[in-house]
């Protein structure tokens, strides 16, 4: 098998791009999406101040270092969850990553926020689903972080397999308003919102996955324990069975989407600043503060 490009040894076969490429072109082949993706959507430029959030997981990290080699202005941020042996080890890779990179982390302990517990324990307290929790709190901690320290846009790891699993997802249930919201790039609302980035929305998972075993780079292999059983799952499972059938279905299917939508016509929901911390939010407080609230009231009916 010969690499498309360079006539060399290959040693990857892209059937959705109808490709075989060797190490070096396949590098180039993806960090190339990357930047196609980050210009065509005028997410940032190299003057630019960019913060990118790191879970520890193959999208994030690898992002993370693709991101450095094309000279962008990066530095990353690692939110724990948790005190336990799980997430301290995820930091440790985290942290490698970093010396590696020569790339400045950054490490916010998100539990510090309700007096040590995790959003499992939080969850269970309130009998509300984890993801949805731990959700509401990175997505205010990367905002809250990004603003208060300077970064101009929080780039996230979020590849096409992601992207074209929650359109699914929107398109089955008619979810119009979901759909409108959903672009690549998401642009400041608020003075205090922080535009949001997603370069790695045209690469495949599994090419990331490649990529990232191909280049050594340290990464957590297991998906959190969590998210078994979200229907996000349940529809990357059924666009995984279609790209059996019609390599590059996925793509299309995204890039339909996109086409189809044109420019974003934003849907700009009337912001305030929340009366307890001063963050945007559509109600009088916003969904920290009132998570905060419930917590706390739970507590306190809650026996000694």
């Amino acid at each position: 098998m010969k690499c498309t490009i360079c006539g060399k040894e290959a040693l990857i076969k892209l059937r959705h791009y109808n490709l075989k490429l060797c190490k070096d072109h396949f590098n180039e082949f993806i960090e190339g999406r990357v930047e196609k993706v980050i210009k065509k959507f005028k997410m940032f430029g190299r003057k630019n101040k960019v913060l990118v959030a790191v879970s520890g997981g193959k999208d994030s990290v690898s992002l993370w270092h693709i991101l450095v080699k094309l000279n962008y202005n990066v530095e990353a941020l690692f939110i724990k969850t948790a005190k336990d042996e799980i997430v301290q080890n995820t930091l440790e890779i985290v942290q490698k990553n970093a010396e590696t990179l020569s790339s400045k982390l950054h490490v916010v302990d998100a539990t510090e926020m309700f007096e040590g517990l995790s959003p499992q324990q939080i969850a269970f307290t309130l009998r509300r689903p984890v993801c949805s929790v731990c959700g509401v709190i990175r997505r205010y901690v990367m905002n809250k972080f990004a603003y208060e320290n300077g970064f101009e846009v929080v780039a996230t790891g979020h590849n096409l397999d992601d992207e074209a699993a929650v359109l699914l997802g929107n398109i089955i249930h008619w979810q119009e308003g979901y759909m409108e919201r959903q672009w690549p790039y998401l642009p400041k609302t608020h003075e205090k919102l922080v535009p949001k980035a997603k370069p790695l929305v045209f690469n495949y998972e599994e090419d990331i996955r490649t990529y990232a075993r191909l280049n050594g780079i340290p990464h957590v292999q297991e998906a959190c324990p969590f998210s078994v059983g979200a229907t996000s799952l349940m529809y990357k499972r059924l666009l995984r069975e279609l790209e059996e059938e019609q390599p590059g279905v996925t793509l299309n299917f995204y890039l339909g989407f996109l086409r189809k939508k044109g420019e974003p016509r934003y849907v700009v929901e009337e912001l305030r600043e929340c009366e307890v911390c001063g963050y945007p939010t559509t109600a009088t407080k916003c969904s920290i503060c009132r998570l905060k609230e419930q917590l706390d009231k739970k507590m306190k009916k809650s026996p000694t």
